[in-house]
C-alpha cells in the first residue's frame, strides 16, 4: 500500500512526548495502537453521526481538564500544563480517522457552529499532522535538554520528505531544510536572548511598582494625594476563628515603620531575622504551652514567593504556613520566604503583648519641617497619661474623608491636615498621631495592615476587603507597646456606605466559590485522580462500543482490478493509470511538461476533463468527494478498458 503518510513518525512523536513528560507508559500503548493500523486491513464505514459523538466526547474530556486543573492550580501550572496533554485530546479523533475510511476530518465535526449549516462542510483537516504538532508542541514545555531542537527537527524533515514536490530531489531538500533549520536556530537564539533582556527589565520594573504601603522597608502613603482616593470592594481574605465566634483581634497588622518624611514612612533597620522552626511549617513567637492561645485560619493564597504575611499584632504562633523560612524583622514585620501556594495558615495570638523590639532613639524622629509646628501646639512636661489623653483630644473635632483638594495640601500636607485641614484618612491620622506621640517624649511607630470587623453568619468568618486596610499607631507605654488609633470610628460606616450595589452579587458567587474550593482542597488528591481514570475508561469504552457497531470493511492490497482500491486514503489519483500506459504505449511526457500540453500535443483531448478532475484531487484544499472520486476512478477504468496495451510479439 502507497501511502502519502511517513509511517512510524507519528508512533515515534508520541513516544518522543511521553518521555518528555514523563507519560511514556501512557504513550508505548497509544503509539502502537496508532502504528498498527498499517498492518491491520480492517476498517470501519463510521457515518458523520458517529464522529460528531466522538468530538462532543473529546469536548466533554477537555471541560473535565480545565476543570481539573483549574481546582487543582497549586499542584499544576493551568496553561502549560493543559497544553502538554493535548496529544491526549487530539490522540482519539486521530485513531477512529485512521481505523475509518474516512480518509480526513471536515471542520464541522471539531466545530459545533457549522454542523447547522446547509451547505455541506468541504475544508478537511489531515489529523496524523495535527497530533504530530501538538506532540512536538507539548514535548518541549517541562524537560529541559539541547536534544529537543534536534529530535524535533529529525522528526519534521522525514515527515516533509515524503510530502516534497516531484520537482526537489534529495539533495535539493535536504540543502533547503538545513539552511531553514539554521535560520531557526540562529533566530531562536536571538529572540531567546532579547526575551531574556526584556524579562529582567520588566521585573524591575515591577518590582518598583509594587513596593508600595507593604514594603517592608517603605511605604508611599497616600498623604498629599489630591482626589478621591477608593479602594475596591472585593474580598482580599477571610479568617476563620477555630471557636467559631467573632473574637478575633480588631487588627491585623503587615508591616511597621518607624522613620518619617514628608508623605512616607520608612525603617532605619533593614535586617530580617530567622525565626526558628518549632516544627515542620510552624514557628513559635510566645511562651509555651500554644495549646492556651485561641487560634484561627486566615485564607489568603500568596502569589509571590516572598511577601509579608498578615498577622494579629498579638501573634503567638504562626502555623501550617507553606514556607520555607519565616523572618521577623525588629519592629514586629514577619517575611514568608519561598512561599508556596496554599490555601490558607493558621495563627494563635495572645491576650495582650504586641510584637516587636524595644524602641530605640529612632522612633523619636520627627522631620525639621514637622518640628516647628509641633512645638507650637504641643505643651511641655505631660506625662504619658496626659500626653495620651492630649493627643486623644486633639483629634476630637476632626472628621473621615477620602477626598483632598487644594494646592495647600501638596506642600505640607500633614501639617495642613493638622491645622487646616482637620479632615482625611487614616493614614493621615496614623502619621500625624506617631509626630505627636513622638513630640511628647513617647517612642512610636507607624503600622498598616487591616481592620477586621466585618463578620459574616453564614461563613463564620470575617470578611476583610481591600478597602479595609488601615493604618494606625503603636506607643511605647508601660514598657510595652500598645495600638493608638485615632481615626474616628466612623470610618468603617462610611466605607461601607460607598461600597458598589453589586458587591451582593459578587460575594454570593465569591463566597459559594469559596466554599466549594475549600471543600474541593480537603479531599485527597488520589481520590478524584482514580475517579478521572474511571471516567476516561468509560469514554474509552463507549467509544470502542461504537466503532464494534460500524460497519466493517477489509482492505486487499492484492486486488488491483478493484477500483475502490484505488480510493482509499492516501492513494494516489487513478489519473497516473492513464498516464503511465500512454508512456508505454510510446506517447511518454517531457520533463517538466504541463499535462494539460501533453494531451493536447498526443491528440488525447477527450482526457481533459478527467484531468481537471484529476487536479482537483491533487491540489484543491477541498478535494473531491468520495462520489467524485469513485466517479473519476470508474472513468479511468473504462479508458484503459477500451485503450489496451497493444500485445508483445
Amino acid at each position: 500500500m502507497n501511502e502519502i503518510k511517513p509511517r512510524y513518525i507519528g508512533g515515534l512523536a508520541i513516544l518522543f512526548w511521553g518521555y518528555q513528560n514523563d507519560l511514556l507508559w501512557f504513550a508505548i500503548p497509544m503509539a502502537i495502537v496508532l502504528e498498527a493500523r498499517y498492518f491491520i486491513i480492517i476498517r470501519w464505514a463510521l457515518t458523520k453521526k458517529d464522529f460528531y459523538q466522538i468530538a462532543d466526547l473529546t469536548g466533554i474530556v477537555l471541560l473535565l481538564m480545565v476543570l481539573f486543573l483549574f481546582l487543582n492550580r497549586r499542584e499544576y501550572h493551568f496553561i502549560t500544563t493543559l497544553i502538554s496533554w493535548l496529544p491526549i485530546l487530539i490522540y482519539p479523533l486521530t485513531i477512529v480517522l485512521s481505523y475509518s475510511t474516512t480518509p480526513r476530518m471536515t471542520l464541522d465535526i471539531l466545530f459545533y457552529s457549522l454542523r447547522r449549516q446547509r451547505e455541506p462542510v468541504m475544508q478537511a483537516w489531515d489529523m496524523d499532522y495535527i497530533l504530530l504538532a501538538t506532540c512536538l508542541l507539548s514535548a518541549g514545555l517541562y524537560r529541559e535538554g539541547s536534544y529537543y531542537f534536534l529530535v524535533v527537527s529529525a522528526i519534521i524533515v522525514l515527515a516533509l520528505y515524503s510530502l516534497r514536490s516531484s520537482r526537489f530531489n534529495k539533495r535539493s531538500f535536504i540543502l533547503v531544510m538545513a539552511l531553514v533549520l539554521l535560520s531557526a536556530s540562529l533566530l531562536h537564539n536571538g529572540i531567546r536572548g532579547a526575551h531574556l533582556a526584556v524579562k529582567e527589565k520588566t521585573e524591575e520594573w515591577i518590582a518598583q511598582w509594587i513596593a508600595r504601603r507593604t514594603d517592608p522597608f517603605k511605604t508611599r502613603t497616600a498623604i498629599g494625594q489630591v482626589g478621591h482616593m477608593k479602594l475596591s470592594d472585593g474580598i482580599a481574605f477571610r479568617i476563620e476563628p477555630v471557636s467559631g465566634k467573632p473574637d478575633f483581634p480588631p487588627l491585623l497588622q503587615e508591616a511597621i515603620y518607624n522613620t518619617p518624611d514628608t508623605t512616607d514612612w520608612q525603617v532605619s533597620d533593614t535586617r530580617f531575622n530567622l525565626v526558628e522552626q518549632a516544627d515542620d511549617y510552624r514557628w513559635e513567637f510566645a511562651e509555651q504551652p500554644m495549646s492556651q492561645y485561641p487560634e484561627a485560619r486566615i485564607y489568603l493564597e500568596f502569589n509571590r514567593k516572598s511577601s509579608l504575611v498578615p498577622v494579629p499584632g498579638e501573634l503567638a504562633e504562626i502555623y501550617e504556613l507553606a514556607a520555607l523560612n519565616v523572618k521577623k524583622s525588629p519592629f514586629g514585620s514577619i517575611l514568608g520566604a519561598s512561599l508556596i501556594p496554599a490555601p490558607h495558615y493558621r495563627v494563635r495570638y495572645q491576650a495582650g503583648g504586641y510584637l516587636g523590639e524595644e524602641p530605640s532613639s529612632m522612633d523619636l524622629t520627627i522631620p525639621e519641617e514637622h518640628q516647628p509646628y509641633l512645638d507650637s501646639v504641643t505643651p511641655a512636661g505631660l506625662s504619658e497619661t496626659e500626653a495620651l489623653a492630649f493627643v486623644q483630644n486633639f483629634f476630637h473635632d476632626f472628621r473621615y474623608t477620602l477626598f483632598q483638594s487644594g494646592e495647600a495640601i501638596q506642600e505640607n500636607p500633614l501639617i495642613q491636615f493638622m491645622s487646616e485641614r482637620k479632615a482625611g484618612h487614616c493614614e493621615y491620622f496614623a502619621s500625624a498621631t506617631a509626630l505627636l506621640l513622638r513630640q511628647l517624649g513617647i517612642p512610636s511607630r507607624y503600622v498598616v495592615g487591616y481592620a477586621i470587623e466585618e463578620w459574616n453568619d453564614e461563613l463564620s468568618m470575617y470578611i476583610v476587603r481591600h478597602r479595609h486596610a488601615h493604618a494606625w499607631t503603636k506607643a511605647w507605654i508601660d514598657g510595652r507597646w500598645i495600638v493608638i488609633d485615632t481615626t474616628p470610628s466612623q470610618w468603617f460606616a462610611m466605607e461601607e456606605s460607598h461600597a458598589s450595589f453589586l458587591q451582593p452579587v459578587a460575594d454570593f458567587f465569591g463566597n459559594n466559590g469559596f466554599l466549594f474550593l475549600r471543600w474541593w482542597n480537603d479531599q485527597e488528591l488520589e481520590d478524584y485522580e482514580r475517579a478521572l481514570y474511571i471516567f476516561g475508561a468509560i469514554l474509552a469504552l463507549v467509544l470502542l462500543w461504537r466503532i464494534s457497531r460500524s460497519e466493517q470493511v477489509t482492505i486487499d492490497d492484492d486486488d488491483e482490478d478493484d477500483v475502490t482500491s484505488w480510493i482509499l486514503p492516501g492513494r494516489e489519483s487513478p489519473f497516473f493509470r492513464i498516464e503511465n500506459q500512454l508512456a508505454e504505449m510510446g506517447f511518454g511526457r517531457g520533463r517538466g511538461e504541463l499535462m494539460k500540453n501533453w494531451l493536447l500535443r498526443i491528440d488525447r483531448a477527450e482526457l481533459l476533463p478527467m484531468l481537471v478532475s484529476h487536479n482537483r484531487w491533487r491540489f484543491d484544499p477541498q478535494g473531491l468527494s468520495m462520489t467524485e472520486r469513485q466517479a473519476l476512478a470508474k472513468q479511468v477504468q473504462e479508458w484503459l478498458t477500451l485503450h489496451p496495451l497493444p500485445e508483445k510479439a
